[in-house]
């Protein structure tokens, strides 16, 4: 199909999701979860210029998203950053620390927050339709450049999945010398990280956005630099050694350090010159010597390398325990101190359910047990006894009792006078009726009365989290002042 014919949607931002396979996250985002994704993108991508963005000139329609459907969801292989800062703009509790009072100070510049709730996306047929368009972006003239290890791991992954050599030309414009640059950043990388090194070196190492591998390649693609070195291009591997792997190694890892610890850079490491200065201030003993030997990368990092010392197993420290978020529906730890025995029972079962086991019977016995704490806490402060006198007086009262929807506005205001503004602000989010929001009682509603999305285990984490301050408000405290009118 020609990208021509690739629809255009408008979908609600809540239902598009980060692609964990972005070759810009690198590293870092393996096993990492959604939350942590959009954190990388902001601390390192500068996903933040992009929500100043859209927060101060909006998203701008003529440049749509690029999706997949994979799994059942819609799966962003473009626009990850612009995702990111979406998701973020809507809901800035998403990220942590400084970023996040930055971007609620966005959000709050954002007019019409209902401008950001769906925005135009191309729906890609599968993923290796959309390489093209993505090698094109991020590659030759990028929008934001990868790091060259996040540029090498897509077009090994290219290779992986089949393209061949041919194909990765003419569809993708990746050179045999690309191929061949993308085996040796790797091959650079993997030797790297399999030396041992002190911890402050080998965090740098990991860093997502290491720069690191830049100046090493500089090394590496300098006829001098392999020269001492003692190592050679080659096509399948990245390179060859042709010196034993503990004179490489000797060598190598002083490199690295040095480069690591800031002491030489791209800058000091310029030019065959310059990269022959710096190995020829050495000491003798520490530059490699040429052996009657030779070894591949995979030599030094299996682990069945002689020349890679193989570190003794750590002996797991002692962590300072840490409170861990409970797996329950509730957790144990709220009580029913003002409350019926329906309350009291539908609480023992809530703290009894898995999230992860029983997350459909989890959200809707969760959503009962708020409809009823809230209806009981109105009752007990004898605000029920007025809603419901107002609403018959307006001819809006339909079953003698009111709705949970004519009583949000009541507890809403009862949040805002009784909890802090950060607790005040996380319930009003999580209570409105509001379909673009992410996770709030209308999802757990719509999941009742409607075909909706079924609720995961993270969106019911997500609601307890929001709305514990007011469920403690109304289970926990003696409220004997009636609540202002």
């Amino acid at each position: 199909m020609a990208t021509g014919e690739w629809k255009i949607k408008q979908i609600s931002v809540t239902s598009l999701h980060l692609d964990p396979k972005n070759p810009r996250l690198g590293v870092a985002s393996r096993g990492a979860s959604p939350r942590e994704l959009i954190q990388l993108l902001f601390t390192h991508d500068k996903a933040i210029d992009v929500a100043q963005s859209i927060a101060l000139r909006g998203f701008f329609p003529n440049e749509p998203l690029l999706a997949i459907r994979e799994d059942n969801k819609f799966i962003v292989v473009e626009g990850n950053r612009r995702l990111a800062a979406l998701k973020a703009l809507r809901e800035p509790s998403l990220l942590d620390g400084a970023i996040e009072r930055q971007v609620e100070r966005l959000a709050r510049r954002i007019g019409n927050m209902d401008s950001i709730v769906k925005v135009p996306v191309i729906i890609a047929p599968n993923r290796r339709s959309t390489d093209r368009q993505i090698a094109g972006k991020h590659v030759g003239t990028p929008v934001l450049p990868w790091q060259s290890e996040n540029r090498a791991s897509f077009i090994l992954e290219k290779i992986a999945e089949g393209y061949d050599n041919q194909e990765l030309l003419d569809e993708l414009g990746f050179s045999a010398a690309d191929i061949q640059a993308a085996r040796q950043t790797k091959a650079i990388a993997d030797i790297a990280r399999a030396l041992e090194l002190p911890e402050e070196i080998a965090a740098k190492l990991n860093h997502p956005r290491t720069k690191i591998f830049t100046t090493l390649e500089r090394i590496f693609e300098s006829t001098v630099g392999r020269g001492y070195l003692h190592v050679e291009p080659d096509p399948d591997h990245g390179i060859r050694g042709v010196t034993s792997k503990q004179e490489f190694l000797k060598g190598f890892k002083k490199l690295v350090t040095d480069v690591a610890a800031g002491r030489e850079s791209s800058r000091t490491l310029n030019n065959n010159e310059d990269i022959k200065r710096y190995f020829e201030s050495w000491n003798a003993e520490d530059r490699p010597k040429k052996k009657k030997d030779g070894f591949t990368p995979s030599d030094l990092v299996s682990g069945t390398s002689s020349a890679v010392t193989p570190k003794p197993p750590k002996k797991p420290e002692e962590k300072p325990k840490q409170a861990s978020i409970h797996a329950s529906i509730l957790p144990k730890s709220l009580k029913v101190s003002f409350g019926n025995e329906r309350l009291i029972d539908i609480r023992s079962e809530l703290v009894r359910l898995k999230r992860a086991d029983f997350p459909n019977a989890g959200a809707v016995l969760l959503r009962v047990f708020f409809e009823l704490a809230v209806t009981h806490y109105l009752e007990r402060t004898g605000a029920l006894d007025r809603i419901t006198q107002e609403l018959k007086e307006k001819g809006k009262l339909q079953f003698d009792t009111p709705q949970m929807k004519q009583l949000i506005p009541e507890i809403t205001k009862i949040a805002k006078a009784k909890l802090d503004r950060n607790d005040a602000s996380k319930v009003e989010k999580a209570i409105k009726y509001d379909s673009s929001a992410p996770f709030t009682l209308s999802d757990l509603h719509a999941f009742v009365h409607q075909n909706s999305e079924l609720p995961g285990e993270r969106d019911i984490l997500q609601f307890w989290l929001r709305t514990e301050p007011l469920f403690r408000l109304m289970l926990e405290k003696d409220e004997t002042l009636e609540v202002k009118k």
